[in-house]
């Protein structure tokens, strides 16, 4: 079974199967990994999944986003940066970023 995230009447993105970078954990069901940290981007609803195994967080390289109506998805995400005050983050690179700095930052990497 694929991963489906919808923001109905805005966006969607599939994913087949995750694999753990960290522990090479496999899934493709909604049980397999926690994805709470998913954001939602100009370019469609980017997954972050986090590994129950060992914790790791990261972007799925294998997903496929797509936008539903463009200019209703960048009012939405424009007005929830304002309602909580979360920088805009523009598309599926700026979200791996922050992912990185985080896994970076929980490791105790940054210097």
């Amino acid at each position: 079974m694929a991963l489906k995230f919808r923001l109905r009447g805005l966006a969607e993105t599939f994913i087949d199967s995750v694999t753990c970078p960290g522990c090479g954990r496999v899934g493709s069901d909604d049980d397999d990994f926690a994805t709470e940290e998913t954001r939602v981007t100009f370019n469609g609803i980017v997954v972050v999944v986090t590994c129950p195994s060992c914790s790791e967080v990261f972007v799925p390289k294998s997903q496929r986003l797509g936008i539903v109506n463009l200019n209703a998805l960048r009012e939405a995400v424009i007005q929830d940066s304002y309602d909580t005050g979360e920088p805009i983050l523009h598309d599926l690179r700026a979200v791996e970023e922050l992912v990185e700095k985080s896994n970076a930052d929980r490791k105790g990497d940054i210097h």
